[in-house]
């Protein structure tokens, strides 16, 4: 398990009161993650009330092999059972299934020429909060519609 401490400096220059609540909430990740992005009203859309979630894509390498939804499910559990801010986290574990590398994730703005299929139902999607249980398919997600979003962490920076 990965206690992140150090967020993406662009972060905290733009979000003060989300990065204040992020580093609230002994937000744990498993080593699996290689990027966290933060999307909707907590970040730099905009506009949150008090009660909103705080939506974070926890970006993964393809999952392989038998038994996916199990350890995808044990990503999402282990942040979700570290977590102590008073906020709700709205999880997503996101991982490549077009061989795009998930460029879309990099951006703030929604770039149509970065997608090559249209962006709809293009990312695999795990997510057991708001209705959903287990791997999410078919389900119409659009990514230009997870606009704006920013990046919080990589594995790259120094997290622990």
């Amino acid at each position: 398990m990965i206690r992140i401490l150090n967020f993406e400096p662009q972060f905290a220059a733009s979000l003060p009161q989300t990065h204040a609540l992020m580093l609230s909430s002994n937000l744990t990740i498993h080593p699996s993650v290689s990027r966290i992005i933060l999307h909707g009203s907590r970040g730099l859309a905009g506009g949150y009330r008090p009660d909103s979630d705080i939506d974070l894509s926890l970006i993964v390498d393809k999952p392989d092999g038998p038994d996916i939804s199990s350890r995808l499910q044990n990503v999402i559990e282990v942040t979700l059972n570290h977590w102590q801010a008073g906020i709700e986290p709205d999880l997503a574990v996101i991982f490549d299934v077009r061989n795009c590398e998930l460029k879309c994730f990099e951006q703030t703005v929604w770039k149509e020429q970065i997608c090559r299929i249209g962006g709809v139902d293009c990312f695999g999607l795990y997510k057991t909060q708001k209705g959903f249980n287990g791997l999410v398919t078919n389900a119409g997600v659009q990514v230009k519609l997870m606009y704006p979003c920013i990046t919080i962490w990589e594995r790259a920076c120094d997290s622990h």
